[in-house]
């Protein structure tokens, strides 16, 4: 067995060092920002009086911190090579995990004369937020250099190898340098990364170029690659497998091992199978509905006043959609076409091949002389979509899902993936708005519904959520 070089551990330990300076950073950041809120709250609430001093909470408290770092170092997080929305939730869980445990101690040891939990619940609220982007920052500008990233080879078939090297680049939290590739057919490389060899020298590859972490494709043609994985993981700090099966979400997988039998196997779990998550996210529906709900009615009151004033017709359109269940409703939208629109469609279809073409492809037309001025401003803003909070108050939708569709286009294009469609309810945004929306294919548009509900959880939703105001802000493939 190799034994791990002198510069593959100095970097672990900087890459280790570096990420505790800058949580050390983020938790003294925390401290001050939730100090001179709590303090100037006490100027616009009426509250108990905050008089305890800065320099008693970094002293006589810097316990707290010790239990924060201990409980994010048990997490790996100093340790795993996560992207940056996988990290984030770890981090949550490790900040949650602390507050609980530090509250339950001050109430428990009778500690609430000492120490303000109104500054509690901020300061781990701010650890949280500076946590995040402190990591964010050390990672792309810092750890994600060749000088403090951990070296990796990638292996797999000359076909495939590109793409994956791409796609593990892109993702700066990983903090991987390729160092080079190796094959695991005899076929020619053409790429821009160095090859390294073949796979049956990857042992020697890994030991004499000092690699720290292997990257492999499993391709179903070499079944070689199966008796050498254990002598290559006692060569590598890490080793990273890509099965290629679209049909199984991993997101939600736990890998077991029977101690008795050794027989080793992956559990994938159906999440939306579970009563206890369904309920968690019609709740939460329910509970961001309420949130939102008087901001949102001042924006339609002032978008119907401006659609009824520029053209005849009602404010709002409803159409008939597949739901939950198979079950069908009337997704609510602002009217953002003139009256007579089906029969302007009609005509263009008739004459326009090219129009037709597309509405067969899209079901949408990109220049549409049936919108209306203000629809167009609507559409290109997600903003005719407003009126759909109300199909989520009723439980026709949910703030994230699939987008609802027609009976013919899961007849169409979903097929024999209609089962994952009629498995949620559809979403007024998801995977497929923040990835382009009506520039990817249907095709893909169906596979990304699939993955959705394969991989769902409470954190897959908050991440689309936050991501989907850039995506709208964007405007891409928005019409």
């Amino acid at each position: 067995m190799r034994k791990t070089s002198y510069t593959i551990k100095i970097k672990s330990f900087l890459t280790m060092f570096i990420l505790f300076l800058g949580d050390l950073a983020a938790y003294f950041s925390a401290v001050l920002s939730a100090y001179y809120t709590r303090d100037y709250l006490d100027e616009i609430i009426i509250t108990i009086p905050f008089y305890f001093s800065l320099e008693y909470l970094l002293v006589e408290y810097f316990w707290i911190a010790a239990i924060l770092f201990i409980i994010i170092a048990s997490r790996g997080l100093y340790s795993l090579h996560k992207p940056f929305w996988h990290e984030s939730r770890r981090i949550l869980m490790a900040v949650i995990i602390t507050f609980l445990f530090v509250f339950s101690l001050v109430s428990l040891g009778k500690l609430s004369e000492y120490i303000s939990r109104l500054f509690l619940l901020l300061l781990f609220s701010y650890t949280f937020i500076y946590l995040i982007i402190i990591r964010y920052l050390l990672k792309t500008f810092v750890l994600n250099r060749r000088s403090f990233a951990e070296s990796l080879v990638v292996v797999g078939p000359a076909n495939q190898i590109d793409k994956i090297c791409n796609n593990i680049n892109i993702e700066h939290g990983l903090c991987f340098f390729i160092k080079g590739i190796v094959l695991t057919d005899n076929k020619e490389y053409t790429g821009k990364y160095k090859m390294l060899g073949y796979f049956k020298d990857l042992e020697d590859i890994i030991i004499n170029n000092r690699i720290a972490s292997a990257f492999i494709i499993i391709d179903e043609t070499n079944r070689q690659i199966d008796s050498v994985l254990n002598r290559i993981q006692l060569n590598v700090n890490k080793l990273l497998i890509k099965y290629n099966s679209q049909g199984v979400g991993f997101s939600n997988t736990d890998a077991v091992q029977l101690l008795k039998t050794n027989l080793n196997y992956i559990q994938v779990n159906n999440n939306f199978k579970s009563l206890l998550n369904s309920i968690v996210k019609r709740f939460y529906d329910i509970i961001l509905s309420i949130l939102l709900l008087p901001v949102l009615l001042i924006i339609i009151f002032i978008i119907a006043a401006l659609i009824k004033l520029t053209s005849k017709g009602p404010v709002f359109y409803g159409h008939k959609r597949v739901g939950r269940y198979g079950n069908t409703f009337k997704v609510l939208k602002f009217r953002s076409m003139y009256k007579d629109a089906d029969i302007r469609l009609k005509e263009i279809l008739e004459n326009n091949i090219e129009a037709k073409k597309e509405w067969e492809t899209y079901y949408k037309l990109k220049n549409d002389p049936r919108i209306t001025p203000i629809g167009k401003f609507l559409r290109k803003t997600s903003l005719d979509e407003l009126p759909q909070i109300f199909n989520v108050i009723k439980g026709d939708m949910s703030f994230v899902g699939p987008r609802p569709v027609i009976q013919d286009e899961i007849d169409k294009y979903y097929k024999e993936l209609a089962s994952y469609y009629y498995m949620v309810r559809p979403g007024i945004t998801g995977l497929w708005q923040i990835s382009g929306r009506n520039d990817i294919d249907y095709e893909t548009r169906v596979a990304k519904d699939s993955w959705y509900v394969l991989n769902w959880s409470v954190w897959l939703d908050i991440v689309i959520l936050f991501k989907t105001p850039g995506a709208v802000l964007q405007k891409k493939g928005a019409y």
